[in-house]
């Protein structure tokens, strides 16, 4: 079974308090992460206050770890645990302890209610949060029990990789909440059972359907579908009464289909006809909607609206963005083709270049304008972009670690070293998101789940970034070329709109976020974490080696000093998304918290 657990497998021994005192017999690793995650974040976000007390520098004790003591409802706490870069909690959850007068170890279940309830929100979204942490448990559990184990993920293809990455977001206590889902659901249609999905197709009125990008060529739905699928469409369209030059085909994820428009669809508008399953095999992506092609993965992702709560949000799309999609990708690749810079950094932007969706105003009452529940964006495929020697892997398998104990990049840190492997990678993965920035004053939403790292025998080569139609934002007086960003304010859409509604935001500052809490905060921390438990290369050298990054880049002339001080990311301490706290208390007006930061250039020479 692989231990999905971000704590070391190997425990030292005064650190095995609870699995040896009998407290939680039989406990899953799924409790036990869930418990831990959710107190660091609790604590990371300073929802509960604590303290970390230094080590006494016991010979056994690792680098830079301490006591953490808290309280609860009265009750005092201590756990093992330290402070990573930006501040990042990391906690060993078997050495939580209560304090008295006699200190004794913590039965995690009553534990995890009592810190639940000391939580600050409002009941309704605290009682979806405790559901959610249930239901994360159930499906990891399911997981641990049904899934056939991966004895090595090393040596799988992009594909299999998304679907055995079954760890899931690595900060977040929610990390397998899919509200909406059954245990039924869970097993035919979630990333890790891997199970074929065939798409649901639908004919639809021309009139009730808007398309975009190369959606409104003529040939691109044969081209797209295939002249078999196209046909079989076409023919099933004529079998239930349609003339199929007045319908345009589009497909709906089986879910969606069953729980959110059959229905409605059904009492509400027959004038849309259902022409069943034809056609290839999918998978589910790590996102959950966005669905692979199991019989030829060069062909297109599709992302489909899928009306679930994962892990903090709903997932269906948002209607300005199934619409903006196209333009935005070409924006994006536009800008990446005509800039040298990508020849020596090469960033592949996987262009979401169709998209479609109905209006639903037509179709459903009460449809809210803003949400898509009916509509599809295609995507190129990595697969599509590989040359022959290289082979790709989602960033989420970088801070892996396998049923042998040891990370998933083991192999490539032995043949290379960790520090040069690092200095490559950082190259490879920071630079082109950082010049796209700082030079062009584009930020990307460049978290482990969006960003794809491909490589030459594990050798970090090229970057790949995905999903942008939703997280994507820059300041107008920032950007270097004005003139070449879409028009969006002329679109209906954003008719009303005020900056920071879609994507222009009205600071700099809310770039630099973008960039700093998604690439460095909630991404690379983890892999800073994995290096130095696994290869003792401290954190603080970690994050040396980055800004050393960084400052290559600067002093090669790219972007202006000015530029370069306006996002600030070398600041003292930066403000950070308080992701745990948004979801408790949904209708406050700010959620961040401040944290250290460690790219600080005088924190980095010890002042």
């Amino acid at each position: 079974m692989l231990d999905v657990s971000s704590s070391s497998p190997r425990l030292d021994a005064e650190e095995s308090v609870i699995s040896e005192s009998g407290q939680n017999p039989g406990l899953s690793p799924a409790w036990q992460r869930v418990v831990r995650q959710t107190l660091e974040a609790v604590l990371y976000e300073g929802l509960v206050d604590c303290v970390i007390a230094p080590s006494l520098k016991r010979k056994r004790d690792k680098p830079g770890w301490g006591t953490v003591y808290f309280g609860l409802g009265g009750r005092g706490y201590s756990c093992r645990g330290k402070r990573g870069g930006f501040d990042r909690v990391r906690l060993n959850i078997d050495s939580l302890r209560r304090l008295g007068l006699q200190t004794r170890p913590v039965n995690l279940v009553e534990f995890l209610r009592e810190l639940v309830d000391a939580l600050p929100g409002e009941p309704g979204p605290k009682r979806r949060f405790w559901n959610e942490l249930q239901q994360t448990i159930e499906w990891s559990e399911w997981n641990d029990r049904n899934l056939e184990p991966k004895t090595d993920r090393r040596h799988l293809n992009f594909a299999d990789l998304e679907s055995a990455l079954t760890e899931g977001h690595l900060y977040h206590p929610c990390f397998k909440a899919r509200t909406g889902f059954t245990l039924s659901d869970h097993q035919n249609y979630s990333p890790e059972a891997a199970q074929a999905i065939r798409l649901q197709w639908l004919a639809v009125p021309k009139s009730m359907v808007v398309l975009s990008g190369a959606a409104r060529t003529d040939d691109f739905w044969c081209r797209e579908l295939g002249w078999p699928l196209w046909q079989s469409l076409r023919a099933r369209c004529r079998s239930r009464g349609g003339d199929p030059d007045q319908y345009q085909f589009l497909p709906v994820h089986p879910w969606q289909w069953h729980n959110r428009l059959a229905p409605k669809l059904r009492l509400a508008n027959r004038s849309i006809l259902e022409l069943g399953q034809p056609g290839d095999g999918y998978r589910a992506s790590q996102s959950i909607r966005t669905l692979l092609n199991n019989s030829d993965p060069t062909r297109a992702n599709v992302k489909l609206p899928l009306d679930i709560v994962s892990t903090s949000a709903r997932r269906p799309l948002l209607s300005h963005g199934v619409d903006s999609a196209p333009a935005v990708s070409r924006w994006l690749a536009g800008l990446v083709a005509d800039d040298d810079f990508f020849q020596r950094h090469p960033l592949v932007i996987l262009e979401e270049f169709a998209s479609a969706r109905v209006l639903e105003a037509n179709v459903f009452e009460a449809a809210d304008p803003a949400f898509c529940q009916f509509g599809v964006i295609w995507r190129e495929s990595v697969e599509a972009r590989l040359q022959s020697e290289e082979a790709a892997v989602p960033m989420t398998a970088l801070a892996a670690v396998e049923a042998d104990g040891r990370p998933f990049i083991e192999p490539w840190v032995t043949r290379y070293g960790v520090t040069p492997w690092l200095a490559q990678l950082f190259d490879t993965l920071v630079l082109p998101v950082w010049h796209l920035l700082v030079e062009h004053g584009v930020a990307l939403e460049a978290h482990a789940q969006n960003s794809i790292l491909i490589h030459t025998d594990g050798w970090p080569a090229r970057l790949a970034l995905r999903d942008f139609h939703e997280s994507l934002e820059y300041v107008e007086t920032f950007l270097a070329q004005p003139e070449r960003a879409p028009d969006f304010k002329t679109q209906p859409h954003y008719a009303e709109a005020t900056p920071n509604d879609y994507y222009w935001m009205d600071s700099v500052e809310a770039l630099r976020e973008l960039y700093m809490d998604t690439l460095f905060v909630f991404h690379l921390s983890e892999l800073a974490a994995l290096c130095e438990r696994f290869y003792q290369l401290p954190e603080s050298d970690f994050w040396t080696l980055l800004q050393n990054c960084l400052s290559v880049y600067h002093e090669s002339g790219y972007a202006d000093a000015e530029r370069r001080a306006a996002i600030g990311h070398d600041a003292r301490s930066i403000r950070v998304e308080s992701l745990l706290r948004k979801k408790l208390c949904p209708h406050e007006n700010e959620y961040h918290h401040e944290v250290r930061n460690p790219l600080f250039v005088d924190q980095l020479s010890g002042d």
